[in-house]
């Protein structure tokens, strides 16, 4: 009966339970991989006698300032190294993954923010997730940008962590959605950091690559719907916090494209992954624009997706006539991510709860789509009871974190993640994993998407007291607040700052990179008003970006929605805002 009973309380899981679980698992495993797993450079961190117990404790540990494309999840322990097995290491380092590695720290460092209250029985990751989120990033501007101050991707060419390292270009193309990520990323530091230093300078970049999108809007026209649903949802993050007016005439104009171009093809054949991305974002842009279409669409979108569930094999039914079909683990993350989106938004959570739990059963728990799942925090620790109260009654049951039946990290030996793919035999009606390896941006993007989404749903069951003075605003209220976040973004932003380039040069040393007290100077040239080239910072380089026929501002859309007038909802949303 050991087994029957778990799986008669899967059967009966709610949709906060499902939640939860996803959350806890998002959470253990961004530990996992970004203080243990050794996957990608080394963090040095010098502490000092001002240095606090709460940074010091990253001494414990091997905290990274980048992540490696791939590696082998298991761990290797012996007497020197205790970490992922370095000869599985595949040294290639996307701007994209990084920047939501740290997306998912400074989102996390808020989170736990709430464990400062009292003396509790375990230590809050807020200020080391911080202070690391902070160390990646100087890293980054340092070392994963090319001459035109662009983030590209780099492979590190040394032999070993050991030895430093030494990054070149893997090539000369860029992406807009890795700078769209970076951007974000920046922005989101000072925004829950702004009484450090840094900040003004980290704002004032994160202006500069906002100004390169509004600079080449055309552009974004050239590229495939999957870049563009990633920019758009960068955008809808960064104006979530941010208000910012320009941000929000770009996801207005690139929704509306988007809309135009998903209504050209059938992406539903082979990309339910960008379907249902693209429904949850413009769930986002309603709430932020209030646009009738952005809801319509996402509604008939994820109506269509719902149509594809196989209710008596739980799976996503494909349209093709093989014996097998493959999903990837964005795939089924994604469309079960959409669903629990929508049956929120139009309060159809009782509608929808046999499919979201039939598909979380069928590849979550028995499918095989993670290589283990972090533990249930233990009775005596605060995590496990809502307001942290250590109460009998505020206790959480444990398939609020996981399912009993689900393998830990310590009984597989191996780091929590996704899969990258699993193979589904129609006639056996099983699933199948036909290789285990870490792929670091499907499991960045999987894991920061599960904590933006449902961060806020999960502190409100947790019952946790509003953070930073959070608050739920009138309209009139609202509107002030963005228009006052523009002022302090544009004010921020024209302010001086010090000449002092501190990256112009690349480091060889992480050490240096922590040690460094530098000013930023992330500007372009004051009397520069125009882009020829897409560039974030002011230098004359002779390397040429090798897409730049991308950047012809002159690119025209034909499309019958664009010219369209946006139709706007009377039901104003309402954002949240520090005091």
């Amino acid at each position: 009966m050991r087994y029957i009973g778990p799986f008669f309380r899967m059967n009966s899981l709610s949709q906060k339970e499902i939640s939860g679980q996803l959350f806890h698992l998002s959470k253990e495993s961004i530990k996992t991989l970004v203080l243990n797993s050794k996957c990608g450079i080394l963090a040095q961190i010098k502490t000092s006698k001002k240095t606090s117990d709460d940074i010091s404790m990253l001494n414990n540990y091997s905290p990274l300032l980048c992540l490696y494309r791939k590696a082998s999840p298991l761990f290797i322990h012996s007497k020197s190294s205790h970490g992922f097995d370095e000869a599985s290491f595949r040294k290639e380092i996307n701007p994209s993954t990084n920047a939501l590695m740290t997306l998912c720290l400074l989102e996390l460092s808020e989170y736990y923010s709430h464990y400062n209250d009292n003396n509790r029985n375990i230590a809050s990751l807020e200020k080391p997730f911080k202070y690391l989120a902070k160390e990646q990033l100087q890293f980054y501007s340092e070392n994963l940008r090319n001459n035109e101050g662009l983030f590209v991707d780099k492979k590190n060419i040394s032999d070993g962590n050991s030895k430093g390292f030494s990054l070149i270009d893997k090539d000369n193309k860029f992406n807009f959605s890795d700078q769209a990520f970076m951007l974000t990323a920046y922005f989101l530091y000072s925004h829950y950091n702004e009484s450090d230093p840094i900040s003004p300078d980290y704002l004032k970049f994160a202006s500069e690559i906002l100004d390169m999108f509004k600079n080449y809007k055309s552009a974004l026209y050239d590229l495939s719907f999957n870049e563009n649903v990633q920019i758009f949802l960068a955008l809808n993050v960064f104006y979530k916090y941010s208000c910012n007016l320009d941000a929000k005439k770009l996801i207005l104009d690139l929704g509306d494209f988007l809309i135009c171009k998903f209504q050209e093809k059938d992406y539903y054949e082979d990309s339910i992954d960008d379907c249902a991305l693209f429904a949850i974002t413009l769930m986002e842009a309603y709430k932020h624009t209030e646009i009738i279409s952005f809801k319509e669409i996402s509604r008939e979108i994820s109506e269509k997706l719902i149509s594809f569930y196989d209710n008596d094999k739980n799976v996503i039914s494909k349209l093709s006539d093989k014996k097998e079909s493959k999903y990837s683990c964005s795939e089924i993350n994604f469309y079960l991510l959409c669903l629990l989106m929508y049956s929120i938004q139009e309060s159809k959570t009782t509608d929808l709860k046999p499919i979201i739990s039939g598909l979380y059963r069928k590849f979550f728990v028995n499918g095989g789509l993670l290589t283990s799942w972090p533990e249930a925090p233990t009775l005596d620790e605060v995590e496990r009871y809502k307001k942290l109260s250590l109460r009998s009654a505020d206790m959480l049951d444990e398939t609020y974190f996981r399912m009993p039946v689900l393998p830990t990290p310590k009984g597989t030996g191996s780091a929590p993640i996704f899969v990258k793919s699993l193979i589904y035999s129609k006639r056996k009606d099983s699933l199948n994993v036909k290789r285990t390896s870490l792929d670091s941006n499907k499991n960045m993007f999987n894991f920061f998407l599960i904590i933006y989404l449902l961060k806020d749903m999960v502190e409100e069951f947790m019952e946790f007291a509003t953070p930073l003075n959070l608050e739920i605003m009138t309209n009139s209220e609202n509107n002030e607040v963005c228009n006052s976040d523009q002022d302090y973004l544009s004010n921020k932003t024209t302010s001086q700052i010090s000449k002092d380039n501190l990256f112009k040069t690349t480091t060889s040393n992480p050490s240096e990179i922590i040690e460094s007290k530098s000013n930023l100077n992330l500007s372009k040239d004051e009397e520069s008003n125009t882009i020829d080239t897409p560039s974030l910072k002011g230098i004359t380089s002779s390397k040429k970006v090798t897409n730049l026929t991308l950047l012809n501002k002159n690119n025209k859309v034909n499309c019958s929605i664009k010219g369209k007038k946006y139709k706007k909802n009377k039901n104003q949303h309402y954002n949240k805002k520090k005091n």
